[in-house]
């Protein structure tokens, strides 16, 4: 096994994952980097201030909340590996006292999962789900999932509530495809210290960086909850020969409203593209600020054509990666697009969805990943460097959809919310 471009991949592989050889990659950073970095000198803003993953990531996305994708999770089933697991969250930083009001799925907004399984930058299957209008608090909404040969399964998500007790996750199985699918309410599963990291960002732009910043150790996401859709797939029905990687890229379009001369609104106009989630922390730490709208407009093949090669160099620049790991974290969302892609020959097992190090990001992502320690360490270089925040403030569920039950009201008399502000 070989570490290429920030992927565990087979040596025979390389073949399937880009035209452009290492060198030539290598070689073209190193340009990019000489010719942006005036940019730096003249004082630009490279590094806006950071918010999760991906949650509220642009300026489009933090008004639109429920299109707004927080993390996209792949990983063989740990308690079966001839499954895939497909996870994404959207509409983070929910308090459990809004569960009602706000832990719906839109009805306007199709959640995508994308799927690369050729071993290009295009993609090549397309899982859509919708959901119907929520008219009711005590009724669940029902999720509808197109497959991509268009064959459909309609399900209930899980209904969420006031009460002290988490409601038991609905899991539906298809018993012509063999696909599970859940949706509703969970815990964010996404652990980050997001203003130890701004502040730490700040520091470095001011040229004085501060690694202290990240010794409060806060979670961000603590005591948070999200809508979360989730699809456990037999291996067989994604997979293909050319190669042992599956990539995922979560998506969401929100259906334009059409007003009728008597003023009626209908869902009933063309889908355009809201948001986009891949590998953690691409937009939201590495694409400047005036891009980042655009990043979310974009897609994997553009990405591949180098069309946000240059800020994210420059981003890598500032923070002080060398031409070596500016190669290997770029590649990952560059040449290759923006996919978190597993192989699928290396197992996965443990609890909460996979521990076992062998399979750890980036190779897919699992909830008890550590992503952000993993990317920092990169930065550095490979040298060591987290935020001091090494896992989910409560533990994930042990099978599919392997979420952790959603934060709730708490009783009377309770001082500590979870929250970690």
């Amino acid at each position: 096994m070989v570490f290429f471009e920030n992927f565990l991949i087979t040596a025979s592989e390389r073949r399937h994952i880009t035209r452009m050889p290492t060198n030539f990659a290598t070689d073209f950073f190193r340009v990019v980097r000489l010719t942006s970095f005036r940019w730096l000198l003249a004082g630009a803003a490279l590094c806006a201030p950071a918010s999760a993953a991906d949650h509220a990531d642009a300026p489009n996305t933090s008004n639109d909340p429920s299109a707004d994708l927080n993390d996209s999770y792949i990983f063989l089933d740990p308690t079966d590996n001839s499954f895939l697991v497909l996870l994404m969250t959207v509409r983070g930083f929910i308090v459990p006292g809004e569960a009602v009001n706000q832990g719906i799925f839109d009805p306007g907004v199709l959640y995508r999962f994308q799927i690369e399984n050729t071993g290009d930058p295009k993609p090549d299957l397309n899982i859509d789900v919708t959901f119907s209008a929520r008219l009711v608090s005590t009724q669940a909404q029902i999720g509808t999932v197109v497959l991509p040969d268009k064959k459909s399964l309609s399900a209930p998500a899980t209904n969420p509530s006031l009460s002290t007790t988490a409601p038991q996750p609905v899991v539906t199985v298809d018993a012509s495809t063999g696909i599970s699918f859940f949706a509703g309410e969970v815990d964010d599963p996404f652990f980050f210290d997001i203003p130890a990291f701004s502040r730490y960002v700040a520091s470095v732009r001011a040229g004085a960086p501060d690694r202290t910043q990240f010794n409060r150790g806060r979670d961000s996401c603590a005591g948070y909850n999200t809508m979360a859709i989730g699809l456990r797939i037999p291996l067989a029905r994604l997979k293909t020969a050319k190669t042992n990687l599956i990539g995922l890229n979560v998506l969401t379009y929100r259906r334009a409203p059409v007003v009728s001369p008597k003023g009626k609104v209908t869902l009933t106009g063309p889908y355009y593209q809201v948001d986009r989630a891949a590998t953690p922390a691409v937009n939201v730490a590495l694409i400047p600020f005036a891009n980042k709208n655009a990043f979310n407009a974009s897609n994997p093949t553009e990405d591949a054509t180098a069309k946000f090669a240059n800020d994210i160099v420059d981003t890598l620049v500032l923070l002080g990666a060398d031409d070596a790991h500016i190669s290997k974290l770029a590649n990952g969302a560059v040449f290759r697009g923006d996919y978190i892609r597993v192989n699928v020959t290396i197992p996965n097992y443990g609890p909460g969805g996979g521990t076992n190090k062998e399979a750890v990001f980036p190779n897919g992502r699992r909830l008890a990943d550590d992503a952000i320690d993993i990317i920092l360490t990169e930065i550095n270089n490979g040298v060591p460097f987290g935020d001091h925040v090494d896992a989910n403030d409560v533990a994930s569920r042990d099978q599919f959809p392997f979420f952790a039950p959603s934060q709730q009201p708490r009783v009377a008399g309770t001082v500590d919310d979870n929250t970690r502000n």
